[in-house]
């Protein structure tokens, strides 16, 4: 199946594979390059969007905010990568992966919401993210040692300290927002 595709909803042509289980991964920048905020297609093809593919939106230079559709369940190695506008980003329940290097250096992004359906953060995930808050619902339950460079809200310190350093992580390092 794998064949490159290519739909046109919401004004952008996105790139696009059926996966072998029938759902759709977007695997490339739509065209016309986004500006401001992006809605990512719940269906491509007629099939279920289950993954932003990785550097699918990396260096969206004008991206100011992402909202991710239900049904998406992994975002892609460096999929968000260098964004540096991107402030906003919606992850929606059902999200259970976060892989390498996804939100790495999107400076300007100020505060996510991880969903309780997410198991994974993987390394670097939101690395140089210096402004970002996180906030971090019940469920995740394996953080890379090096995932975050973020700060986190004091009603998640504590348990995301714990995360960090059952990974190995020196949890003395996390800056907590009163």
């Amino acid at each position: 199946m794998n064949d490159k595709l290519i739909e046109t909803v919401g004004g952008y042509s996105w790139p696009y594979i059926i996966k072998d289980d029938g759902t759709a991964e977007i695997t490339g920048k739509p065209s016309p390059a986004p500006e401001g905020a992006l809605a990512i297609p719940e269906k491509l093809g007629g099939r279920i969007v289950t993954r932003i593919g990785d550097e699918a939106l990396a260096d969206c230079g004008e991206l100011t905010e992402v909202t991710i559709p239900v049904g998406v369940t992994s975002i892609g190695e460096e999929a968000f990568a260098r964004c540096r506008w991107l402030k906003d980003v919606a992850l929606p329940v059902g999200v259970t992966t976060i892989e390498e290097y996804a939100f790495f250096c999107c400076s300007g992004l100020k505060s996510v919401t991880i969903p309780s359906s997410v198991t994974i953060i993987g390394r670097y995930a939101f690395r140089d993210c210096l402004g970002l808050t996180v906030t971090m619902e019940n469920g995740v339950t394996s953080i890379s040692p090096t995932a975050l460079t973020v700060r986190v809200s004091a009603g998640d310190a504590e348990r995301v300290k714990k995360l960090l350093a059952d990974s190995g992580v020196d949890a003395s390092r996390i800056i907590i927002m009163e």
